[in-house]
């Protein structure tokens, strides 16, 4: 997106009163990069959120009126908000947006549920449908409901009441937007509506300084594991299938089970907790591939591993399956088998990174600019606009 189509954009919206609402935030993963990109091209917008910390974990152009709920209020919000999760719906809906002639919601649980003013206009940008409440449930809640468990039972019923406020909260939404063709799948399912996919944007030129690095020898290539360090995303089990099979492991991201695999492996792996934004690129180029052991509904670190150059494994499915091309800029593997997983790994550490692997790649991320994001999603909205003035 070009300066002259920026400033058309916000000639054409400054007039607008606009409100931007999240769910919550205590680090900056691939939401919360999304978000950033959506205010910044709003200069005018109130930002509402759930509870968190958004003057330390976002990175913004412009100064904008923060708006917290009634549940940032608690104390150790950030250790207790999992068990208010029946109260998150109530502190979206708690939101007084009567002033607003714009809304849009960014929403991987209950923000997309604002209760906007009738002739508002509410965009939604959906980065997941609430994994716990719908496919992933079984996932998160491995326990069957037993009279012998009452409390899985109520957890149960809880989650039921939670589907049927998100289906219903979904018709308050005028235009969806997703990050992936995965994730439009699933709000096709869920809400009935179809989504237009609008993928999130990765800072290409500021990964691609990895790029340069050297290239080691087959006997030194690592492997990186890199993310958010929770039970779904299989890190600490992937990290013990490559260790088992003598892999270097280089880990680095944020979460209890990273903690739990430094304290487990520190001897055996080199550990990057919680890295800052400039330590990232240096993180990627020691390495030779990137493992992302799990189905995600998009995954931006992939694209980033990508523009840093790096051979990319990952499932043949979800997200990735847009992101990755098998045998081009990485290798996919059957997510349920551990067996494809670690051969495709060892394929990759085999296979040298030419010139033209590297060409691949930064053809395969160019589709991911943030000025591409930017063209996209101001498009959608101006056309939200136009649609809405028949009203």
């Amino acid at each position: 997106m070009n300066h002259n189509d920026k400033e058309h954009f916000q000639l054409q919206t400054q007039n607008f009163k606009v409100a931007i609402v999240h769910d919550w935030m205590f680090s900056r993963r691939g939401g919360e990069r999304v978000l950033e990109q959506i205010l910044n091209l709003f200069p005018q917008a109130d930002f509402y959120y759930l509870f968190g910390k958004p003057k330390e974990v976002l990175k913004l152009k412009h100064a904008h009126k923060f708006i917290p709920s009634f549940l940032s209020k608690i104390p150790f919000i950030e250790k207790l908000y999992k068990l208010l999760l029946p109260m998150l719906p109530i502190a979206a809906e708690s939101f007084d947006l009567s002033n607003y002639d714009l809304i849009i919601s960014s929403s991987s649980c209950v923000a997309k549920g604002i209760i906007p003013p009738p002739l508002a206009i509410h965009i939604s940008y959906i980065h997941s449908p609430m994994r716990y409440a719908w496919d992933q449930e079984h996932r998160y809640f491995s326990k069957a409901p037993k009279f012998s468990r009452p409390l899985e039972i109520l957890r149960r019923f809880l989650l039921n009441r939670l589907r049927i406020w998100d289906v219903t909260s979904a018709v308050r939404i005028d235009k969806m937007i997703t990050n992936s063709n995965f994730v439009a799948r699933r709000c096709a399912l869920y809400y009935g509506k179809t989504p237009e996919v609008v993928y999130p944007p990765i800072n290409i030129k500021f990964f691609n300084i990895a790029n340069q690095k050297e290239v080691y020898s087959s006997q030194k290539r690592k492997v990186l594991l890199f993310g958010a360090w929770t039970p779904y995303k299989k890190m600490y089990e992937s990290l013990k299938i490559l260790l088992e099979n003598g892999i270097p492991v280089i880990a680095a991201g944020q979460g209890s089970e990273l903690l739990k695999a430094q304290k487990d492996f520190s001897k055996k792996v080199t550990f990057y907790i919680n890295p800052k934004d400039d330590e990232i690129p240096n993180i990627y180029s020691q390495a030779h591939t990137l493992l992302f052991p799990a189905i995600e509904d998009f995954g931006i670190v992939p694209l980033e591993a990508t523009a840093a150059g790096l051979w990319v494994v990952a499932p043949n499915q979800g997200g990735t399956k847009e992101t990755v091309i098998n045998n081009v800029t990485g290798f996919t593997f059957d997510e349920s088998s551990k067996e494809s997983m670690i051969n495709a790994v060892k394929l990759s550490l085999k296979k040298e990174i030419t010139l033209t692997d590297k060409n691949n790649m930064f053809s395969q991320v160019e589709k991911f600019s943030e000025e591409i994001f930017q063209k996209k999603f101001t498009k959608t909205v101006l056309e939200s606009i136009q649609n809405a003035k028949g009203f």
